[in-house]
């Protein structure tokens, strides 16, 4: 629900870049996360764990520490910003306009307007499409470079992942920023996903270890860059507060479905190029453009 609780801060043509910054660090805790394994792995067995298991203790605990500081440090609302003064909450309250809507009250007929609303379902299909890309991308990364013979054993294979996390999080901010200039959300995503496209289209039928690397940048790129446009045209398009919740949450609890896709597509029988998983993703991709 970032979504929904950015909406109340920020104003309709400022939320893609502050999205764009949430699923860089998606993209960047891929890169980080890479680096952290790689270190975690190569301690070995301490305190009677293994290496991999170090890796989901301190990752988990890393975790539950940051949602501890987001519950006492993160306002509900501007009105309840103790870091603002009540001239800056005025100013606040007046500028994004939104924050009115949470004052509004419950009706069933916001729900069933959300529910029913045909552009949340075309959106949500689509970013369901991106996610499975998205989460197959980021489960299988590792076994992919470690398959082409890139790397020389699983832990080099982490460090050669963090390059494309990388590049994807600089583009993304960049794609948000334009977005938010232009004021226009899937316009630009017509743009960002042939990125993609072409990326998975070329992996899907090479047998070359370093071009299939190549193409992780821009399947990477075209669809981290894809996330905030998504999203923040979702948002924009969903006036009054309860019917904007209904279509946020609509919206990922189809497009999460995707991350049940990923986990079936990457079989080890495919290894070691996985062209028909690849052609699986260049699929959902081509349909979320058309839709």
């Amino acid at each position: 629900m970032q979504i929904l609780y950015l909406s109340h801060f920020y104003q309709r043509t400022e939320l893609a870049l502050r999205i764009g910054i949430i699923y860089t660090s998606a993209s960047l805790s891929g890169a980080f996360g890479g680096l952290l394994a790689r270190g975690l792995n190569a301690i070995g067995f301490t305190a009677g764990l293994e290496g991999w298991r170090w890796i989901f203790i301190v990752e988990g605990l890393l975790t539950v520490a940051i949602a501890v500081i987001s519950y006492i440090v993160l306002p509900n609302s501007i009105e309840t910003a103790q870091f603002l003064t009540p001239a800056e909450k005025e100013c606040g309250r007046l500028r994004v306009e939104e924050a009115n809507e949470a004052n509004e009250p419950f009706q069933w007929s916001e729900i069933r307007r959300g529910i029913f609303n045909l552009q949340v379902w075309l959106s949500a299909s689509a970013y369901f499409a991106i996610l499975s890309g998205i989460y197959s991308f980021g489960l299988f990364l590792p076994t992919i470079v470690n398959n082409l013979k890139f790397a020389h054993d699983p832990n080099q294979a982490q460090l050669w992942t963090v390059i494309p996390y990388a590049v994807a999080a600089v583009i993304t901010v960049v794609v948000a920023i334009v977005s938010d200039r232009i004021a226009l959300r899937g316009v630009i995503m017509l743009f960002t996903l042939p990125i993609a496209i072409i990326g998975y289209g070329v992996i899907s039928t090479s047998t070359n270890a370093k071009v299939q690397y190549g193409m992780t940048f821009m399947m990477a790129t075209g669809m981290y860059a894809s996330v905030p446009c998504i999203l923040s045209w979702n948002s924009n398009n969903s006036a009054g507060h309860y019917k904007r919740a209904t279509t946020a949450a609509l919206q990922l609890a189809i497009a999460n479905c995707g991350g049940i896709v990923a986990s079936w597509i990457y079989q080890k029988k495919e290894a070691p190029h996985f062209h028909r998983s690849h052609t699986i993703i260049l699929g959902l991709l081509c349909a979320a453009w058309v839709l």
